[in-house]
């Protein structure tokens, strides 16, 4: 075997050497916030004979995720969605209806969530990956914004954003409250790299790095409008996982804050 051929055996070696000890690091990863979650949630999910779970998401162009799901009471699960480095990229808690088809109307008009759940998630999000400091929290239905009977609320925190969804219920002339349906929780996740690729979605300039699509929260960001394949960016995302289409990335700012304008 000549010497070229020798050190090239070496290289691949190495490289699939450190490639291994990635993915057992990410299986570790995940296997560690598994044993929490175990903990916390108790019973699998296992869906019912006949009611298959939704594999792909029109919102957001996904497959089904790298995720583990829990039962919470009889009507809500809790998914558990994994990035691609092991960490935790979002939490949800949402009603079971809603592993099996995108649409709301599909949800009983009865399954809602107690006020305490929120602090609960909070509380339970904390153990298996930090959320930071509280930046900004925002209460239904004040502080939120409304369409129709609907209330969307986010909240910042310095790890991570919580949107949480409420339905506004009454009759034609007085609202009786707001009903909590879903909570999720996306965690921040800075992102580094050399630009692989870049390309065009629905008239929005986008770029791949690390084998995975972002665009810009918004058309005509001055970084993602200029960046060239073999430049470097700078960003962060929230609740990003390798299986979705195309990620939205926000401008990088320092720690202390959890959204970007």
């Amino acid at each position: 075997m000549s010497r070229t051929a020798v050190i090239l055996v070496a290289l691949l070696g190495g490289v699939s050497i450190y490639l291994c000890a990635g993915e057992i690091a990410v299986e570790r990863r995940k296997a560690e916030t598994i044993r929490k979650a175990e903990q916390l949630f108790g019973q699998r999910y296992t869906p019912a004979s006949g009611k298959p779970l939704r594999l792909y998401d029109k919102q957001t162009g996904t497959g089904p995720p790298d995720a583990v799901i829990y039962w919470h009471g009889s009507s809500y699960v809790i998914e558990i969605i994994f990035a691609p480095d092991g960490a935790v990229a979002r939490l949800a808690l949402l009603p079971e209806a809603l592993l099996h088809s995108d649409y709301w109307g599909n949800v009983p008009s009865t399954v809602e969530l107690a006020r305490a759940e929120m602090q609960w998630l909070i509380a339970s999000a904390n153990v298996l990956q930090p959320l930071g400091n509280a930046r900004e929290v925002r209460e239904a239905p004040d502080t939120c914004f409304q369409s129709g009977p609907n209330l969307y609320c986010h909240d910042s925190y310095e790890l991570a954003s919580v949107s949480h969804y409420h339905l506004v219920r009454g009759d034609k002339n007085l609202a009786t409250g707001a009903a909590m349906r879903d909570i999720v929780v996306s965690y921040r996740r800075s992102i580094v790299g050399i630009v692989e690729d870049v390309g065009v979605e629905e008239t929005q300039r986008r770029v791949k790095l690390g084998g995975q699509w972002y665009q810009a929260n918004r058309p005509g960001v001055e970084t993602f409008e200029k960046a060239q394949i073999g430049s470097t960016l700078r960003f962060i995302t929230y609740g990003c996982t390798a299986n979705e289409k195309t990620c939205i990335a926000l401008r990088e700012q320092s720690s202390s804050a959890a959204t970007d304008e």
